[in-house]
């Protein structure tokens, strides 16, 4: 008897397990929580005050824009679908098409038109012909952000994670920012199509390490000079998401600009990685809008693709702050 007796709370729990299982499957609604969604609640971005004004929006007349650059002589040029030419007031000066979609643009001081291309580069000058293309050694490259010198052209691969570098004839030199733990070089980390590269004003070549939320600058040796960054879903001084930034550009002075995707919101950093200011908080953009590609022109106005909106919006510095 004392056996038997011993046995029922046993059955009593397993009842009660089985009846709150029956009742999670068949009567309680189902969640509109997302367990991965970005939590932006406590994210200090709206109580911070931007140090720009929106000054102008250009509308653009292509579909599916991806990079912007802004030429000696404060031309803008928009990539996508197809290219345009705006002169400085925003007029439409050039438009020209080609077969592939151009995920990434620059300019040289000569005014020749470089284009990443899936798996290759196309050269074209400021008339709108075609000068030169030349292949990647990986046909798969995703070519995400390109910068040029007067020698030299830097392209950064989303795919093979590194900056190609290359001669303006498209012959190769080397490339930079492989992981190399003897010397210093972290992986470079992306879980999605941005990763961009940008020119130093002493020489160096900067790219974003996305995954690693940080920034990164190296000699043209390949060797790493220096990085910053880190990483708050709380900070808006730090880079959010799961890899940010997206983006880089540099003002007159070396101070950064950046934007990131998730949380799209554009930034300002010292030339040493301090915060110093928002340039457009997430208000301004839709909630999914990603691939806020930057420029900036002769008077430090930064420019901003929406591809959202099809618009590059122009910004300017308060005075005061």
């Amino acid at each position: 008897m004392k056996k038997k007796l011993s046995i029922y709370p046993l059955i009593v729990a397993i009842l009660v397990v089985v009846i709150l299982m029956v009742r999670d499957l068949y009567f309680s609604g189902p969640s509109d929580e997302n367990p991965y969604e970005l939590k932006t609640d406590s994210l200090q971005t709206d109580s911070i005050k931007a140090i720009y004004n929106e000054v102008a929006q250009i509308k653009l007349s292509i579909e599916d824009p991806r990079g912007i650059d802004i030429d000696n002589k404060d031309n803008l040029v928009v990539s996508g679908s197809g290219t345009v030419v705006y002169d400085k007031s925003g007029k439409e000066i050039l438009q020209f098409s080609h077969v592939s979609i151009a995920q990434s643009v620059a300019v040289s001081d000569s005014g020749e038109i470089f284009l990443g291309m899936p798996g290759y580069i196309e050269v074209w000058n400021i008339e709108g012909i075609k000068m030169l293309q030349w292949e990647m050694k990986n046909p798969a490259s995703v070519l995400t952000g390109i910068a040029v010198d007067e020698s030299s052209i830097f392209i950064s691969d989303a795919k093979d994670r590194v900056v190609h570098q290359y001669d303006k004839k498209g012959n190769f030199i080397n490339n930079i920012g492989a992981e190399d733990s003897s010397k210093g070089v972290p992986a470079v980390i992306i879980r999605s199509a941005f990763f961009d590269v940008t020119l130093g004003r002493d020489d160096e070549l900067w790219m974003v390490n996305p995954g690693m939320y940080q920034l990164e600058a190296f000699d043209k040796k390949g060797n790493l000079k220096t990085s910053w960054g880190g990483y708050s879903n709380d900070d808006v001084k730090a880079f959010c998401g799961c890899c940010n930034p997206t983006h880089i550009a540099l003002l007159s002075d070396g101070t950064f600009v950046t934007s990131e995707k998730a949380i799209p919101r554009v930034k300002v950093y010292s030339q040493t990685g301090t915060f110093a200011g928002l340039v457009a908080g997430p208000d301004l953009f839709n909630s999914a809008t990603k691939g806020l590609d930057l420029a900036v022109d002769s008077k430090d106005r930064i420019y901003v693709l929406d591809p959202e909106r099809k618009q590059v919006r122009i910004f300017e510095k308060i005075k005061g702050r």
